[in-house]
Formats: C-alpha cells, structure tokens, sequence
C-alpha cells in the first residue's frame, strides 16, 4: 500500500515493530543464501500451514478474515477489489463478497493446501471477484472490460509477443499483491509441475525463476513503488497466529530484491550485523539421500554444518523409525568447528531389505533446533561389486551374497573385436532424472515435467549440449524425439554440431522422431539443440547412433571356474595397463550371472611412482569439481558399486561434474600418465 510523505520514518517504524513480532531464529537457515538457492530454503521454512477450513464458521477462512482484514477506522471488511466498506457477519460471508484466491486456483486445482492458505486469500467484492476470473495479474492499458475504480479487467500488453486478458489491481494495492504472489511460488514451489491454465502467460513450470521475466520486472516494479504497509504486516502477524506461517516478503522489505531483483549476488541476512545464533546450513528440513545398497554394504555422505554467533557447543542426535540403520559422527560439534564450518559423517548400512529412514537433529549453542531427514534403500538383488587390490597384474574380485547358493562361479574376460560392424550408440537418453551429468545448458532450459526436457522460455532462448563424442567415423545417425511446448505451434528445434549448423526441424503438438545424419567429425565432437525465445520446445528423447566393430567376450585362461563359497576372489596372472570385466553366477539356487564390473589394472609400479597423481576435487552446490587434471584425460563417474554413469573426455586441468542425488561416488581418471581412481562423498 502506498505511503503519505512521511513514508520514510513510517516505514522504518513499521519495519521495526514488525521485525519484533517475526519469531527468534525463524529464518536462519535462509541466511547466507541467494536467488534459487535462498528461495528455496524459504520455501522449507513456510511451506507448512495448519489453514483454516474453506468457508464459512469457527476455524474458517471468514473467522481468520475478522482478523486478517479489518479496517481500523470503522471495524469493515478491508476489501482490495473494492472501496466498498461492508460489516462483518459473524463468522460467516459478509453481504455481497466471496473469498477470492489473489493466486488464481485454477492455476493448480482444489484439493491442495494452497487453496485454503490465509496468506494469499481476501475478501471480495463478488462482481469484481466472478470479472477477475482466473487471469493473470498485469497491467491493463488495452481495451477495458470491468472496473470498479479500485480494479481494472481487460486486455494487457504486459506480455511480450502478444495481447493477454488480465487484471490490475489499484496502485495502493499493487505491493500487496505482488508480494503475495512471490509469497505463493515460494510456499508452494513443490507444485511447481502443476502450474496450468490462465498462468501460462504469467508461469514457468520451474522452481526458479517460475515467473516469466515480465513479471519479474513488473512484480518487482509495484513492490519497490508500494512498499511494505502497517496492513500487510497486520496481516502476516495474523495469518501467522492462525496457520502458523508467515510471508517474508513481506517480513524482509528486501527480500524480492535477494531473490529476484538487484541482490541476487547478495547473500540474504536478517541484519547487517546479525548477533544472535543461527544455523546457516543445512536448511531446516533438508533431505540427505544415501542411495541404495546391497547386502553387506554400506554407504556415507558428509554434511556441512556452519553456523554463527553460538553460544556453546552443538549436539548432534539420531532418532525415527529405522535410527538403527544410520550413524552418525561425531555426537558433538566444537562451537569452533561449527562456526568454521564442519562435515559430519552420515552412514547407512545394511540390516535389512526396504526402504529406511531417520531424523538427524541439530541443537544447542543457542540455535533453533534443525532437523535433517535422511533416507536409504536396501536391496538383497545379487550384485557384484567394484574389484579391489588392484596390482599390474590382478585384482580381488567381490559380490554380495546370493541366498541358498552352494558356491560361486567366477568368469574374468577381455573384450576383443570380432572383426565385423554393427550399430553402436554412443549416447542415449530420455531425461528422466533431468540434464545428465556432463551436460550443459544455457539460456532456459527445465526438466519440471517429467521425462521432457523443455528448451526456451517466453523471454529467454535454450540451448542444451551434448557431451563430447567420437564422431570421428562415418555413418552415425541423430535421432531426437520432440514437441512443441503448449501453443507454440510450429516451434523449431535446431541441430548445431561443432557450433555448425545441423538441422532444423518443425515440432508438432505431439512427440515425433526427427533424424539426421552426422557427417564425419572429431574425436570430441560436441552436438546441440536449441529453441528460440517464445518458441519453445520439449526434446523427450535423444540416441547418436554409428557403425561400430562387434565386441566379443573372451575369457582368461582357466576362467570361467567355482570358486566355492566365498564372497571374494583373488584374481592373477593378467597382463599391466589393460581392461578387463568380470562376472559372479551363483551355483545351486537358480539365480542368473550378475552385473559385470569392469577392472582396469594398473601399469607397472616404476611407472606408476613417475605419475605420482593425487585428484582433487572439492564439493559444491551444483556438484562435483575436479581440479589437478591431466591433459587429455577421460573421467569416468561411477556409483559406488561401479556402475558407468558417465564418461567425459577433458583437456582441461578443472571441470565440474553435475551429479543429481548425494551419495559415494567413484571418480576413475584416465590420461597417457596412467588411470587413477578416487572415492568422493558428495
């Protein structure tokens, strides 16, 4: 709501007073933080909310609204579609008005918490709330269909490419609701494949930045030209009294601005000279994924622990349902360490078939209590697991247990080409787990809907790039799946490789397979696809495809043999510096031959103490970095029973492995020095 002249010391006594009613630690988790990443930890805080029940009576919308928006001056209904001044009714709708969703329903559907969420819905004028509708908010400067002096229907310029139905609302309003509107795609950033309907003109479906820049720069807009009012934080106190959340754009004046707008290389902090203690990560509520294991396995990630300001020491804890299934270490943290910064170690290990979980609780030192969950899946699947002892010349080969078996068959084999062709491929993937590692985007690219990954957005082209490929022979194929996003009819997706152009193809409304072929290329070939702004694109599927010579297994003398009931085996007598594969089938219980590990042995010891390797890497937000390269290595990413998950070539001594789920990870370097394997725990 717009200020009077006096706007300024109004503002800062407002400020004050509110910033004395926000409960004592309860954004500390989002200190440090920015953009994404901060909006994100935001949502954690206040995306649980005991609403009140949609309607009308005691522990209704109505009753919170008696709280929530009443006029000081006479006791009224503050209605801000209207400058209608209507008297209460009890508990129950007030004459002439209905509860309007400022966030259009319609935009996710009913049933959901968001529907019933004090701090986005108002009382309403019903003609102004039946003209409103489901459009998106804008500014009308077109043709007008309704206003009542206070709010304004009509058509709207606002959105790049084309004329859109929208409302506005007054200018003393405009802050009001722009930051309900941020407050709505932070609490509820988890329904963010959800946003359908009239948002298409106003929404992504993405976490960040989920408004299409247009209303980025709008929303921003209004909120620095109607700042904070006494009646919105009111209003959050209330809502926060009934439901027990609050919005914080509305807390933090500035908050957009972090988010959003000029801070976002800022990091968020409640003061400039913060005093009190908090805990600045993990957030409050974090997810720790140990991935899954097999029997007689166990797996460990570290988790950074950094706070400020404490008071004493922190207390670490474990408890829920399968608290027996996890560790953690240690059981105290120094408040030196803590306020350094500190990686506990987090274990899961196997007891049991299914999936687990526990609570890991962070206390003391005057912190508000944080709570981590950890998560992890146990299987009893037959597995062979990664070689170890690795010499010149043999390894120690490893398995889990297979139940009821008499022994275990061991066959170690060398892949050999049998001198003819057939088609290979050299890279295959449906985007089910989003970009791959070794992949790269630029401009807007997201993977909120499931198993598509959508290129462009309505302000913003998007490129996404193929990781380096051989390409250096003839007869390879592109085939890529695709479809034109929503209403974009004939949008196109173009092919570049080496920066080249490739193809160019027309999507339709529904998927269809579009190939090419490759001319002959380099060893680290790298291809492309991109859409252009407002022509977006999603690509469900993509296969490079060549001729390639037929690998026949070939078994090392003596192999394959039973090597009775044992769980390992010391393999010998193979040759320096080669690759080999092994496999484990159980005897006497059916079960079929397992996975095959591949073993690279290593090079001769003179050699090897020349190379003297040690890997680097270091641990971000967005992965893996690997630093100390090489030049002219190939990295390989395995899980940690090494299973491949991605094979990139690098000439450079650094480069940063986008890795999707925390857990163990192998990191296999390869370069003419030699190959060098590490385990990192991300």
């Amino acid at each position: 709501m717009k200020k009077n002249s006096l706007f300024l010391s109004f503002f800062l006594l407002s400020f004050l007073s509110l910033y004395a009613t926000i409960p004592a630690g309860y954004y500390n988790s989002a200190i440090g933080k920015k953009q994404a990443e901060l909006k994100t930890a935001l949502h954690l805080i206040i995306k649980t909310a005991n609403v009140p029940s949609y309607g009308s009576g005691a522990g209704s919308t109505w009753a919170a609204f008696t709280k929530t928006d009443v006029r000081p001056e006479d006791g009224t209904v503050w209605d801000m579609y209207s400058n209608n001044h209507v008297a209460f009714n009890g508990n129950s709708a007030a004459s002439g008005m209905n509860i309007e969703h400022s966030f259009a329903k319609s935009w996710w559907g009913d049933g959901r918490q968001a529907a019933q969420d004090v701090q986005h819905l108002c009382p309403s004028n019903s003609s102004a709330n039946s003209s409103k509708g489901s459009w998106p908010m804008a500014v009308v400067d077109g043709t007008v269909t309704f206003t009542n002096g206070v709010i304004k229907v009509g058509k709207s310029n606002s959105r790049p490419g084309g004329i859109i139905d929208a409302w506005e609302p007054a200018d003393e309003y405009k802050g009001d609701f722009a930051r309900m509107y941020m407050y709505m795609v932070t609490a509820y950033e988890d329904y963010a494949t959800l946003w359908t309907g009239n948002s298409v003109n106003q929404l992504d479906n993405n976490t960040y930045p989920v408004f299409e820049q247009w209303t980025v720069d709008l929303l921003l807009k209004w909120s620095r030209q109607d700042p904070v009012s006494q009646k919105e934080i009111t209003r959050t106190n209330e809502a926060y009294n009934i439901q027990g959340n609050r919005n914080p754009y509305i807390d933090y004046p500035l908050m957009s601005e972090y988010v959003w707008g000029n801070l976002i290389t800022t990091p968020f902090t409640t003061d400039g000279n913060v005093t009190y203690p908090y805990l600045s990560t993990p957030a409050n509520g974090t997810t720790v994924d140990l991935g899954k294991i097999f029997s007689q396995m166990g797996s460990g990630s570290g988790l950074l622990v950094k706070a400020a300001n404490l008071t004493g020491d922190l207390t670490v804890t474990l408890s829920g349902t399968n608290a027996a299934f996890f560790s953690v270490y240690p059981a105290t943290i120094t408040k030196a360490q803590a306020e350094a910064g500190y990686i506990i170690a987090l274990n899961y290990v196997f007891q049991a078939v299914g999936t687990h979980t526990a609570v890991v609780t962070i206390s003391g030192g005057g912190i508000v209590s944080t709570t981590i969950n950890l998560k992890g899946v146990s299987s009893d699947e037959f597995q062979a697991l990664p070689a170890s002892a690795i010499e010149p010349n043999g390894f120690t080969s490893n398995w889990t247990t297979s139940a009821a078996a008499t022994g275990y068959s061991l066959n170690v084999y060398s892949l050999q080409s049998s001198g003819t062709t057939q088609a290979k491929t050299l890279l295959e993937e449906d985007f089910l787990s989003g970009l791959p590692t070794g992949w790269t985007s630029t401009g807007y690219s997201d993977n909120t809907l499931a198993s598509n990954m959508r290129l462009a957005s309505g302000s913003n082209p998007g490129k996404i790039t193929f990781p380096p490929l051989n390409l250096s022979t003839s007869g390879t194929v592109l085939t890529v799946r695709a479809k034109q996003y929503n209403s974009d009819t004939g949008a196109q997706l173009t092919a570049t490789i080496d920066n080249q152009p490739l193809a160019v193809w027309t999507t339709g409304a529904t998927n269809q397979d579009f190939t090419v072929n490759i001319p002959q290329s380099t060893a680290t070939s790298v291809i492309a696809l991109s859409a252009a702004t407002s022509i977006r694109v999603y690509v469900d599927y993509v296969k490079v495809q060549t001729q390639g010579s037929v690998q026949t297994p070939v078994s090392v003398t003596g192999y394959p043999k039973s090597v009775g009931n044992v769980l390992n085996y010391q393999v010998i007598g193979l040759l320096a510096d080669s690759t080999y594969y092994y496999t484990i089938t159980p005897e006497g219980n059916g079960v079929a031959v397992s996975n095959p590990i591949q073993v690279r042995t290593k090079i001769v010891a003179g050699v090897e103490q020349q190379l003297n390797y040690k890997l680097s890497w270091s641990i971000t937000s967005e992965g893996i970095v690997l630093n100390n390269l090489p030049e002219n290595s190939k990295i390989t990413l395995m899980d940690s029973i090494g299973r491949r998950l991605q094979t990139i070539n690098s000439t450079a001594a650094e480069m940063k492995l986008s890795v999707a789920h925390h857990g163990i990870y192998l990191i296999q370097v390869s370069s003419n020095q030699g190959i060098f394997t590490d385990k990192v725990y991300y």
